[in-house]
């Protein structure tokens, strides 16, 4: 399905009906994530 950002073009397109909101907690945890290591 690929990556989504916070553009709301995911929101729109998502089978799965995930919102905004949550996609963008989503990304600020994976990039935290990320930086820890």
């Amino acid at each position: 399905f690929g990556n989504c950002t916070n553009t709301g073009a995911c929101e729109i397109e998502c089978p799965k009906g995930i919102s905004l909101e949550n996609i963008a907690r989503m990304n600020r945890e994976y990039l935290a994530a990320s930086l820890k290591g």
